[in-house]
């Protein structure tokens, strides 16, 4: 992938920020995985995952792989992390960032 570009502020651009960690979530998504929530500042993506249940260390090592993936999508100076949240459905996840994944949910 071609270094994202980022925006006259300094800060990652919004849809290169939300490809990447699209790009890579793919093959990753696992059906625990609620949401994938993205907050980006100058050189810092920050990920969250919330998943439904306990979060296996299966389910950390995909999210592990996804965030080596972003990680090479930027320059060194640029931190990325993910973090993995439990969050049981039909836990209302209010989480005012871009999304970058959403699983569908019953909205009863």
């Amino acid at each position: 992938m071609t270094q994202p570009t980022d925006s006259e502020e300094g800060l990652p651009a919004r849809a290169n920020v939300l490809l990447s960690v699209q790009r890579a979530l793919l093959g990753r998504v696992m059906p625990s995985l609620r949401a994938v929530v993205v907050q980006w500042r100058a050189r810092e993506v920050r990920v969250r995952c919330y998943f439904d249940g306990e979060i296996s260390e299966a389910d950390r090592e995909e999210m592990s792989c996804a965030e080596t993936e972003v990680i090479a999508d930027y320059r060194p100076e640029v931190a990325v992390e993910f973090e993995c949240l439990r969050l049981d459905a039909p836990g209302r996840i209010s989480d005012e960032n871009a999304w970058a994944y959403a699983r569908k949910e019953p909205t009863s």
